[in-house]
């Protein structure tokens, strides 16, 4: 498998809803598959009868649009003789149009259909990385991740006015509406004030107490006063379909000093790293500017004999975000990558201990000429 293509030609069956390079070379979105093929000569995306008119409306000026059906008039070539398989007929009669029978493919791209066509004698390569300039996002594409952050920090205003406006029980449960509140009900409400947006929010996470732990903990049961709720919402814009990314730790009363110590050594680390991210230094540098500022305030990376889990900060500082949540380049131990402009990239650094919760503070950034563009403007006080 190569690791990036350094070829023209590519060949996509997906659909683009779920396959961010797919969307991105071709600019429509479909929920079906289609298939997209791109030479030296240009890009086409073949489309059934059903797309075919918003195909024509929505995708790129460069890309041309044909009906899958009627392949070979597009070509402008003889039709195959009926019969056999649709898939490989499809494929073959592009490969006869284009004279290309050599192809680059997603990684995802299906195993039955890459040894159907080798079995025809079409060779497919699977390639991690067909768009290598999607990692270095444009003006018009930062404006795009903006958006997904102003619908994160909408679903972020809805949970604050709850957590706000709740009262607490002689339990030390939170009260709403005559009755306990939930993490998922929290969630719920969240999601939906996204949705009002034209933002659709999956996975969001709403950890409370010790839940938090575990970074990726969606949260559940009834919500306390006074315990750390990790709140991790990552919507994506329906219209571009970029996405945001945001987190951000409340703590409805007063929270514990062992949480406010570590609320306040997170915020620390961020404001470091915020200050340091720029072009020239790499994501692995920026990943241990954050855990050295933790080892030294008392924070260690440890992990428990006994049960195997850990506490500290244990995972990456963050990752790129677009038409994907997680894109590369990283700020990770691993990632030696140099940040350049336009490079958007998460800045959450996290605290984690199974004895009382978690902490992370998340902004999405814009790596700009001397410094970034902090697309998050959420405020991040602790306690509410």
């Amino acid at each position: 498998m190569q690791g990036l293509d350094t070829k023209m030609d590519k060949l996509f069956y997906a659909s683009s809803e779920t396959c961010a390079d797919l969307w991105y070379l071709s600019g429509f979105c479909a929920p079906d598959a289609f298939l997209f093929f791109q030479t030296d000569k240009g890009a086409v995306a073949a489309v059934s009868c059903l797309e075919l008119g918003r195909a024509r409306k929505e995708c790129r000026p460069s890309v041309k649009v044909a009906d899958v059906q009627h392949l070979e008039e597009f070509f402008g070539i003889e039709a195959e003789p009926a019969g056999g398989n649709w898939f490989l007929r499809m494929v073959r009669t592009v490969c006869r149009g284009t004279g290309v029978w050599e192809w680059n493919v997603p990684a995802s791209f299906p195993l039955e259909y890459a040894d159907l066509l080798r079995g025809a004698g079409i060779q497919v390569t699977p390639c991690w990385n067909l768009t290598p300039e999607r990692r270095i996002k444009s003006r018009e594409e930062i404006e795009k991740v903006r958006r997904g952050e102003r619908l994160a920090e909408a679903g972020l205003a809805q949970a604050d006015g709850m957590l706000r406006q709740a009262t607490v029980d002689k339990e030390g449960f939170l009260m709403l509406g005559g009755h306990r509140l939930t993490a998922e009900e929290l969630r719920g409400e969240v999601d939906a004030a996204i949705a009002r947006k034209g933002g659709l929010a999956r996975g969001t996470i709403t950890a409370p107490g010790v839940q938090g732990a575990d970074p990726h903990q969606a949260g559940h049961g009834p919500l306390k006063a006074n315990e750390p709720i990790v709140m991790d919402i990552f919507p994506r814009d329906q219209e571009s379909g970029y996405f945001g990314d945001l987190t951000r730790t409340r703590v409805k009363g007063a929270a514990s000093p062992v949480v406010r110590k570590a609320y306040e050594c997170v915020l620390e680390a961020q404001e470091k790293v915020l200050q340091a991210l720029r072009p020239g230094v790499t994501g692995a540098q920026m990943h241990q500017l954050a855990a050295d500022h933790f080892t030294a305030s008392g924070f260690p990376m440890e992990r428990d004999p006994k049960s195997g889990l850990y506490r500290g900060f244990f995972h990456g500082l963050g990752h790129s975000v677009g038409l994907e949540i997680h894109e590369k380049p990283c700020l990770s131990p691993g990632d030696s990558t140099v940040m350049e402009e336009g490079h958007v990239v998460t800045v959450e650094p996290g605290l984690y201990d199974p004895a009382w919760g978690g902490i992370r503070i998340e902004d999405t950034v814009a790596v700009a000429a001397g410094g970034i563009d902090n697309l998050a403007v959420a405020s991040k006080e602790l306690e509410l």
